[in-house]
């Protein structure tokens, strides 16, 4: 038994190695009971089987084949029975991974011999945050391409944009954003977590790794910071920064590749006197977030009183000062070729500006129009102005149903929750 115990370590060791993709904010250790059998040619090996199946129904826990090799060798051949010090010795040997278990039946199985048991084990596991039930979507580090990679100044120009799309989408509070930026990092603190040392507590965060439904790819194309001189009619000299700017910018669907979003942004560069290159390459990552925020999930009217309304999104995402267009959403288009979707009829009924923000929502005053008498949370959009050059799109993206606009009646059939609309 002794033996069995010792080698168990080893065996416990690496079974802790988990299938998916980053920690969730705000998660919970929780204790889960199972259920599970295991076989093998003695009950210790049986023993170990079924331990090993219970870790695998909760964490998605695996075994390397070498260590399972191993383990074959040393039960081979042994005998040992379910004894109370084995039992005893369970949570230990797993570090906290099986926090206990019970033997409900056992024995050998006729006509092959060999033994099998099976247990209710007691498993720890984190409970997910609910911002993971969003849509998970991870922004790819900015690559430089074209004549753009000839710049000195282009690789970290890119590294600024692609940190302020990501901070612009995380605080649209729409997206549960997954890291792709330092995930090496994050990779380095997962082994430290992972070592022998750890307590359960911090060890089963590494279960809690999740992947992106949809990826951000964005390509530098065009970069060409320099100094540009400019005469006054007074006789002064001026001199300012010209930076051209041409980025592709896609977002894919992991799981078939499929091209959701695609838009060129090109920017003419002609920075004030005052902005540096760093707030420059800030702005575009935040206009780019935008676009891409509002083509997937625009900015909603949650309600609304008195010439006033409030609207879904705040934080940095929206300015005080800034003016919308209110739209109704109207019924579904159908494509006559296609018969996909290509979102609601919108019919413009008012402008708004905004006066105040929060982390989470904004307030803004009507300044030109009229809401209808009844406001159903989503069925008014906050659309920006068409005159604004920086938001301006250059395809044409449908947009999903927002939560309590219901389903509406197109050209050619009712829309479904089941419809992809974007």
């Amino acid at each position: 038994m002794h033996q069995i115990l010792k080698h168990m370590r080893g065996f416990f060791a690496a079974l802790c190695i988990l299938i998916l993709c980053l920690p969730a904010a705000y998660a919970q250790i929780v204790y889960r009971e199972v259920v599970a059998t295991g076989n093998g040619g003695d009950p210790s090996a049986a023993m170990i089987d079924a331990i090993e199946n219970a870790i695998g129904q909760v964490g998605g826990m695996k075994m390397s084949s070498a260590t399972s090799m191993s383990m074959s060798e040393v039960t081979r051949g042994n005998s040992t029975t379910l004894e109370q010090d084995f039992k005893q010795n369970i949570e230990r040997l797993t570090r906290g991974v099986v926090k206990s278990y019970s033997v409900l039946e056992s024995g050998t199985s006729p006509g092959s011999g060999r033994s099998f048991v099976k247990i209710k084990a007691v498993i720890p596991t984190y409970k997910a945050s609910e911002q993971l039930k969003r849509l998970k979507l991870a922004v790819m580090p900015l690559t430089v391409v074209g004549s753009a990679s000839s710049k000195p100044d282009a690789a970290n120009f890119a590294e600024s944009v692609s940190a302020a799309l990501e901070a612009y989408l995380t605080q649209t509070r729409k997206f549960a954003m997954i890291d792709r930026r330092y995930s090496d990092s994050s990779n380095r603190e997962l082994a430290r977590v992972n070592s022998r040392n750890a307590p359960i507590e911090e060890t089963v965060k590494v279960g809690m790794r999740v992947g992106a439904d949809y990826i951000v790819l964005a390509a530098l194309k065009e970069f060409a910071a320099q100094q540009v001189q400019q005469q006054r009619v007074t006789g002064r000299v001026l001199s300012r920064m010209s930076a051209p700017v041409s980025i592709d910018v896609r977002v894919l669907d992991i799981a078939t590749g499929q091209i959701k979003f695609a838009q060129t942004y090109v920017n003419p560069g002609r920075l004030h006197s005052n902005m540096s290159l760093s707030q420059y390459a800030a702005d575009i990552g935040s206009d780019i977030g935008q676009v891409i925020n509002m083509a997937i999930y625009p900015i909603a009217v949650v309600s609304a009183n008195a010439g006033q309304v409030t609207l879904n999104q705040g934080g940095d995402t929206v300015q005080v000062g800034r003016v919308y267009r209110l739209v109704s959403l109207g019924q579904n288009l159908i494509d006559p070729y296609t018969k996909e979707s290509l979102g609601q009829e919108e019919k413009e009924v008012a402008r708004v500006e905004v006066t105040s923000v929060t982390d989470r929502t904004a307030t803004a005053k009507v300044v030109t129009g009229s809401l209808p008498a009844t406001v159903k949370p989503g069925s008014v959009l906050a659309r920006v102005l068409p005159d604004d050059p920086n938001l301006a799109l250059n395809v044409q993206v449908s947009l999903p149903t927002l939560p309590g606009t219901g389903n509406s009646v197109g050209a050619g059939k009712s829309k479904s929750k089941d419809d992809e609309d974007w």
